[in-house]
């Protein structure tokens, strides 16, 4: 990891320049990715200006305060950052927990099998393969029954928004609507 630091009106002394370390390793054991930690102070008059900016792959942090000391104004920006990148860990961690949701649509999207059996006959019934596909895009469960009413169709399935996981809606032979969700427990 690539460490630097400047200072504007202000002289960086040995013991700013070990504290601006020590933030560094912190934020660097929260988040190992790093592969810069710029610092930038700044003095005017009676008030102190801390910038940090960390640099990673495919993501940087910002993060700027402002007090009357300098070594507040550091902890105020790295805490700034350290809140970003927490927030970050978490959009990349739930991306990551939505990602079988894509492979069920996925799985489910390319040909609906369709299964014709005899009831009299011994052998095993048939999957015959229909290219019938269902919408990928997220819809509530109103919204879904909006779309199966208007579609004429008996049969709805559909990426519930609400709980991210494929739902079917149907409409039984008198018109009332049945909603089938699976239960993963």
């Amino acid at each position: 990891m690539k460490i630097t630091y400047s200072g504007h009106n202000i002289k960086i002394t040995d013991d700013l320049h070990d504290y601006i370390l020590k933030r560094a390793e912190k934020i660097e054991s929260r988040f190992g990715e790093m592969q810069e930690f710029n610092v930038m102070l700044k003095a005017e008059k009676h008030r102190f200006e801390a910038e940090i900016i960390v640099t990673a792959p495919r993501v940087s942090f910002y993060a700027k305060n402002n007090t009357h000391e300098v070594i507040s104004a550091i902890d105020g920006a790295a805490d700034k950052v350290m809140s970003q990148i927490r927030k970050h860990k978490e959009r990349v961690k739930d991306k990551r927990h939505n990602v079988p949701h894509r492979e069920v649509v996925a799985q489910l999207n390319p040909e609906a099998p369709e299964i014709s059996a005899d009831v009299d006959s011994t052998e095993p019934p048939v999957i015959v393969p229909v290219s019938e596909k269902f919408a990928a895009k997220p819809l509530t469960l109103s919204e879904a029954a909006t779309e199966l009413h208007t579609s004429g169709e008996s049969l709805l399935m559909f990426l519930n928004s609400e709980t991210r996981q494929v739902n079917l809606l149907y409409q039984s032979d008198d018109g009332a609507y049945g909603w089938v969700e699976p239960s993963f427990t």
